[in-house]
């Protein structure tokens, strides 16, 4: 939870906001951990991974490894998240995406759907 906390006062810095202004929001009220394991696929021609859709919550913190498999959809094109093992890639939810659009006219949701490299 307290990485959940660090990441909506880094992404309020980096919009130009006091670094509390997500948590004031109400941003961090109810944060949950989900996992999901996408392993390898020996045939990805036989996957059918997800369909495309937004996240529904506030943040998704995802924690890559060596596999890609994610894509968001950017400037009218899917365009394949790069890999970093270890690394952390914050999508910004739909709810989210309703607090800054009702306080500053943002627009941060991104479809996105995963697949099987």
């Amino acid at each position: 939870m307290k990485l959940g906390r660090s990441v909506l006062e880094l992404m309020s810095e980096a919009l130009g906001l006091d670094s509390n202004y997500l948590l004031d929001l109400g941003c961090a009220e109810g944060l949950s951990i989900g996992n999901h394991y996408y392993p390898p696929c020996p045939q990805p021609e036989l996957t059918i991974g997800t369909l495309e859709h937004t996240d529904a919550g506030f943040i998704t913190i995802l924690q890559q490894d060596h596999i890609s498999g994610l894509k968001v959809f950017y400037q009218n094109e899917w365009t394949d998240v790069p890999t970093i093992p270890g690394a952390f890639v914050v999508n910004a939810g739909d709810l989210l995406q309703a607090s800054l659009s009702l306080s500053l006219s943002l627009s941060l949701s991104l479809s996105n759907i995963v697949y099987c490299p």
